[in-house]
């Protein structure tokens, strides 16, 4: 390409040894000298040298310290026009259509060999321009005349460098839907009024944005039901910005540095908000300041799906805060520090107890069929369990405070409780509360590896005796005891119970399988039921 006039440069993007950048100045680095520099401002800014500066003197700025760098003009690549790009990718020499391995979500096939290009680009929906190096839109109507049913575009990590080049564009591409333009050096100027309302799901990743800037661009976008703006940097959401987006149904804001809740709070104005990607944004807390834990918010009326994977949350706070959501069903949480909290399983249970919707977590469902596990009711049982103790503690010091001072304290203890647990009363209702002899804790010396223990096989009346891990998981239990009384059981699924020499009268069940014995009051020479 012939070197271009200094002044029709300024604001090109270039390609340079593997890098795309910005020229932000052209000219001598030093009065005595004629000879022309670039000064290109990186999109990766980990590429440069500087910031602008050369010799102490400053010819441009860039957003990064090390964001900049000079170079020649002779060593930078210009790029290419669309149309040289997709038929340097899809179109051979004789005019049919080149192999390649993409497919199509919305078809089959995307490209086939061997077919007339014509007949072939009108079973076409999808084009993938990615690193192409297009700089330029020429050849558009090209475009649309050889893919008249094109319905999604990427043209992401290119060298254009204006909206002014996206809008004419989509001004030839009636029926588009999907826009991918991420990873480009866009400026917008302002000037151009048009809308564009076919398109439903805008791709504006890695663009260097804020949401001012991209609130600019989402008044020519009115009927977005999917917008994408990944790795960018937006702190917060304004308001009156949102307006653009009445009709948003997911939304992802992953990698952008906004940190407070309250900045993603007013997305939940949203009316068809239904799933928000929230990943990697260093959220330490959630909190919702327009209700108490008796009713819900008035926040996300409709949200199903959040995802807050690779955050700073540390809390369970937090936790209790995602039930005051109508809708939540699913729920992605991992990385975050509160996952350390607790061993794997019993973190689990915790988070499936305190959302009382939730359906799906970190992608494994939550499960309710009652012939295999309903881990829902086994999770809130073991919940109501693991803070029972306390929970009668608190009560009884309330019960026999002696004194309105020490009444007054107990009663804040207890209402703390049922703060840090707010459904606990709702779960007592549902499966009553754990009786009290189960939260005694037994002394160190009748703690054992292994328990002697009675075994009675209800149907047939036999019992024997055996010692029994206390580390045992219930489901690998019920399997032993199986073998103990050999053809007794065939494949039929067992239930146990133990009673205890202090309660005779009450059976306790060993109501889930994931437990290990030891979580149960059960010391030497109680009696294990086994019950089919």
């Amino acid at each position: 390409m012939k070197q271009m006039e200094q002044a029709e440069v300024l604001g090109k993007v270039i390609f340079f040894n593997q890098s795309a950048g910005i020229i932000k100045f052209v000219g001598p680095l030093n009065e005595n000298s004629d000879e022309i520099w670039y000064g290109i401002e990186w999109r990766d800014p980990s590429r440069g040298k500087h910031n602008g500066s050369f010799k102490g003197k400053q010819f441009f700025s860039t957003r990064n310290p090390t964001g900049g760098s000079f170079v020649k003009p002779n060593k930078v690549e210009f790029g290419t026009n669309i149309w040289k790009a997709v038929e340097d990718k899809y179109i051979q020499n004789d005019d049919s259509m080149k192999k390649t391995n993409e497919t199509d979500e919305n078809e089959d096939s995307l490209l086939y060999s061997n077919f007339d290009v014509k007949k072939t680009g009108l079973q076409i929906k999808c084009i993938t321009l990615s690193q192409s190096k297009i700089s330029s839109v020429e050849g558009l109507e090209n475009i649309s005349s050889f893919f008249p049913n094109l319905i999604e575009i990427h043209i992401d990590d290119n060298l254009l460098n204006s909206w002014t080049q996206i809008f004419q564009m989509l001004s030839f591409l009636k029926k588009l839907k999907i826009l991918n333009v991420s990873n480009n050096f866009l400026v917008y100027d302002g000037q151009d009024c048009r809308t564009f309302e076919n398109i439903e799901c805008l791709v504006l990743n890695k663009m260097n944005y804020s949401f001012n800037d991209i609130t600019k661009i989402l008044k020519h976008f009115p009927n977005l039901n999917e917008l994408k703006i990944c790795f960018n940097l937006i702190t917060s959401f304004d308001k009156i910005s949102l307006q653009y987006l009445k009709n948003l149904n997911i939304l992802d804001i992953e990698a952008n540095p906004i940190s407070e809740w309250e900045n993603i709070q007013n997305l939940g104005r949203l009316p068809k908000l239904e799933i928000l990607y929230a990943n990697q944004i260093q959220l330490e807390k959630i909190e919702f300041n327009d209700c108490d834990y008796s009713v819900k918010s008035e926040y996300f009326q409709n949200l199903r799906v959040l995802t807050l994977n690779d955050n700073k949350i540390n809390n369970w706070k937090s936790i209790n805060e995602l039930n005051k959501l109508k809708n939540l069903q699913e729920l992605m949480l991992k990385s975050n520090p509160l996952c350390q909290s607790e061993q794997d399983g019993t973190w689990r249970q915790i988070v499936i107890s305190k959302i009382s919707n939730l359906k799906m977590l970190n992608r494994t469902r939550v499960e309710r069929d009652k012939r295999i596990v309903d881990e829902r009711k086994a999770s809130e049982i073991d919940y109501l369990k693991r803070f029972a103790k306390q929970w009668y503690e608190l009560k009884e010091a309330l019960e026999s405070a002696d004194s309105s001072d020490l009444k007054e304290k107990c009663e804040k203890n207890l209402k703390e409780f049922y703060y840090d647990h707010p459904r606990y009363l709702e779960l007592v209702k549902i499966h009553g509360a754990t009786e009290k002899i189960e939260t005694e804790i037994k002394p160190d010396t009748v703690k054992s590896n292994l328990l002697s223990l009675k075994i009675l096989n209800e149907a047939s009346g036999k019992v024997i005796e055996r010692k029994i891990p206390s580390t045992i998981e219930i489901k690998r239990l019920k399997n032993i005891i199986k073998a103990f009384f050999k053809g007794e059981f065939t494949n039929e699924s067992i239930n146990l119970f133990y009673k205890t020499s202090k309660v005779p009268d009450k059976e306790y069940e060993l109501d889930n399988d994931y437990r290990v014995l030891n979580f149960y009051s059960i010391e030497n020479g109680d009696t294990i039921i086994a019950r089919h």
